[in-house]
């Protein structure tokens, strides 16, 4: 992958989730003036909005993902732009993974919770894939970033989109349960739940003995930390505290992971 073709999947990635995201504004503005959508009802269900459960505070956690990964991608496209990082094509598909995830929030503007339609398959297939890819293309940008893994980085970005793919597809959802976090139910929760926590440890250990190795500071390793668990709160906001502390934790994370990886290309240049 060149160089300006990443640029352009990461500046297409920014304007798609521009897009999403006003697309979603636009829906809950639509969705509050023809009634179908009640803020005070969803008010009135969180009990105590900064420890308690609040379907208001998983609805603005939901947009702030989408903003996250617009913001994101802007990062990429404009820190890397002149640098040949393969770490950021799979940071990348983390972005991707995360976008996918965040159409937990048609569940909750289209009041899907207790129906069933062919969408919320679809809001359930997406919301999987993106719990398989974002622990794997993760471990990838740690293990798949030496420059001797270049001219494999499509098989590789191709391998991983195909899996997370099938997988997605094979696992059977359970679309009667919807969760607190409005996601679609699916078997092998815990399994699944286990193994990214593991794939999680394997890819910040291998990113601390290859920084290591290089003579490098850890910052890179406790900013991508950082970011793993922002991103597991923030999937799992479901109040005010969790949004907050996701917020803190993302923002920390990208600067450190980001701007450090930067200087290290910068210094291999």
């Amino acid at each position: 992958m060149t160089i300006k073709t990443r640029n352009r999947l990461n500046l297409s990635l920014f304007f798609f989730s521009l897009f999403f995201l006003a697309v979603n504004v636009l829906i809950l503005i639509l969705s509050i003036y023809n009634n179908s959508f009640s803020l005070r009802e969803y008010m009135s269900q969180g009990g105590k909005l900064l420890t308690g459960y609040s379907p208001l505070i998983v609805l603005i956690s939901l947009y702030f993902q989408i903003i996250y990964v617009c913001a994101t991608s802007y990062m990429l496209y404009r820190v890397f732009e002149k640098t040949q990082a393969t770490d950021i094509s799979f940071i990348f598909l983390f972005l991707i993974a995360l976008i996918a995830n965040s159409i937990r929030i048609w569940i909750l503007l289209f009041n899907m919770n207790s129906t069933f339609s062919g969408l919320l398959v679809f809001c359930g297939n997406c919301i999987l894939f993106s719990k398989l890819l974002v622990p794997t293309s993760l471990l990838f940008s740690v293990v798949m970033s030496d420059a001797d893994q270049r001219q494999n980085l499509e098989k590789n970005i191709f391998i991983l989109l195909l899996v997370s793919m099938f997988f997605a597809q094979l696992l059977p959802l359970n679309t009667a349960n919807v969760c607190a976090n409005f996601e679609v139910d699916y078997s092998y929760r815990n399994v699944i739940k286990i193994t990214s926590v593991l794939i999680v440890l394997a890819t910040l250990i291998a990113l601390f003995f290859n920084n290591r190795q290089k003579f490098y500071t850890q910052l890179t390793t406790i900013g991508l930390a950082c970011i793993c668990i922002g991103t597991y709160i923030l999937l799992n906001s479901t109040n005010l505290i969790r949004l907050i502390l996701s917020v803190i934790f993302l923002f920390v994370g990208n600067l450190l992971y980001l701007k450090e990886l930067h200087k290290q290309y910068l210094w291999n240049d």
